[in-house]
């Protein structure tokens, strides 16, 4: 009787303390600890989709230790994720591993460390040239370097090598280490290929520690790296640290106060400045090193993957890309480089870029957000530390905006006269908001001039009765990688 009395107390205990806060949106709360993991699918998409269909545009799912809340109505995201209280991040292992175990850096920083961080990185990236038509020139010389690579290969099946993270690589190396490696270099392409390696094991197993993070005290060290990968992670981001660390160090022995030539030496120049104050400015590089993780985690595998997705888009709408190529021929003469003051005269060039990135949605429930105190949304009420996500490809699939959703359509991006729309709603590939991606600039620039100096010299197509398949990978839920392919480029005469 004892027994049974202590079972049904520990029962009535348990669905107390994991019940359902009351205020939530409607949604799936599943079991006691476990929350509502389906059986039918792991494609994050599809349940997404299934959810919103079910509760409408704002809804709950708990899984594990997270209680989310999902917004996939670009009105109320708009307001939402720009509230003050919205700007926190959740706890995720994945995550906590590629920041060192600090909070640090820019993307996933949380109170006076982030303000502090993006601030000082805002400043100063755009005294460096980010957006600015003074790291154009840069940009034009690796898509340059690029075209020679691919020509190389004209005329024969291949796949886009890792020639092409290299040169978005190599924008970011100069903004920031005022560096430039070969396309061949094999210390890059190595450092590249860690960089993928860490995002595709955050998207893989390991997501399972991220919902329930009691498990990484609780397994064996030999389950965690054997199942999880979790040594292979810390692997990766120790050879990075060091070749970051060594970096800085060359810095610190050329450093001119007076003309710093790139990220690293204003930082070391505000180290200096505020040593001994409280703030992100250390001597132990923890913070720098973290930023430039986030640098180059945020900002090389987005741009080099959105072009993938446009080599192979324009390959299968080869009456899109003829239109493109032919705009570009009537502004820019063949014999030059596009350059940004093209940029007004090519509306169409300009909304075949947007239409990629709305219909690739390469992001496509943003970086997770946590309140960091109760809200009120509408009529529902978000207990402290919820974690919130905003699904961009919802509302990039939402009619109500764009109207040929499920289809590659760059007329989405122009209005009646054919000018270009830049700015519209429901389009939202940088997120909105407070921490909104503040590399969208740089990316912009590289991803027009990249793809307009490509697409000036080479013709797209798909291999001699081959294709090119269209569907992301629905098993990776945080970025929507187009699987691997083989594609023809034909130089133009």
């Amino acid at each position: 009787m004892l027994t049974w009395t202590l079972v049904v107390l520990f029962l009535g205990l348990l669905y107390w303390l994991t019940k359902k806060p009351s205020g939530l949106p409607p949604g799936r709360w599943g079991l006691p600890i476990i929350g509502y993991v389906p059986l039918y699918t792991n494609n994050t998409r599809k349940i997404i989709s299934d959810l919103r269909e079910q509760y409408g545009d704002i809804f709950t799912w708990k899984i594990g230790s997270h209680v989310f809340v999902g917004f996939c109505d670009y009105e109320l995201i708009k307001t939402t994720f720009n509230r003050p209280e919205c700007q926190g991040r959740p706890y995720l292992f994945s995550f906590d591993i590629v920041k060192f175990h600090e909070n640090g850096g820019i993307v996933s920083a949380v109170g006076d460390v982030w303000v502090q961080g993006r601030r000082f990185a805002l400043r100063h990236l755009k005294d460096f040239g980010m957006g600015k038509s003074s790291l154009e020139g840069v940009i034009q010389y690796e898509a340059q370097n690029l075209v020679e690579t691919f020509e190389r290969t004209a005329g024969k099946p291949i796949e886009i090598s890792w020639c092409l993270n290299v040169a978005v690589l190599n924008v970011i190396w100069k903004l920031v280490a005022n560096i430039r490696y070969n396309t061949d270099d094999q210390e890059i392409i190595k450092f590249n290929a860690n960089l993928r390696q860490n995002i595709e094991l955050v998207q893989g197993r390991i997501q399972v520690l991220d919902m329930f993070p009691q498990l990484v005290k609780i397994l064996p060290r030999f389950v965690l790296e054997k199942v999880f990968k979790v040594n292979v992670i810390y692997d990766n981001m120790e050879e990075f640290k060091n070749l970051m660390l060594e970096t800085i160090e060359t810095h610190v022995k050329t450093l001119d106060p007076n003309n710093p030539k790139d990220y690293i030496d204003a930082y070391l120049i505000q180290i200096q400045k505020e040593r001994g104050l409280n703030t992100i400015f250390k001597g132990d590089y923890v913070n720098l090193v973290i930023t430039l993780s986030d640098f180059f985690g945020a900002g090389s595998e987005t741009t080099s993957s959105t072009i993938r997705w446009l080599i192979a888009l324009l390959a299968t709408h080869p009456e899109i890309q003829r239109k493109m190529q032919k705009e570009i021929d009537e502004v820019v003469p063949r014999d030059t480089l596009p350059s940004l003051q093209d940029k007004d005269r090519l509306p169409y060039t300009e909304a075949v870029l947007l239409e990629v990135m709305r219909y690739s949605s390469f992001v496509p429930v943003g970086v997770m957000h946590a309140t960091t105190e109760e809200i009120q949304v509408g009529k529902y009420r978000l207990p402290k530390n919820t974690t919130i996500f905003a699904s961009a490809r919802s509302c990039h699939r939402d009619r109500k905006y764009f109207e040929r959703p499920e289809e590659f359509y760059p007329e989405h991006f122009l209005d009646k006269e054919g000018k270009v729309i830049t700015k519209k709603d429901g389009f939202l590939p940088f997120s909105l908001g407070r921490r909104q991606c503040l590399g969208e600039s740089l990316a912009r620039m590289e991803l027009f001039l990249f793809a307009t100096c490509l697409f000036q010299r080479f013709t797209a197509s798909p291999p001699k009765g081959g294709s090119i398949s269209l569907e992301p990978d629905p098993f990776q839920p945080i970025l929507s990688f187009i699987p691997p392919y083989e594609v023809v480029l034909t130089k133009r005469t």
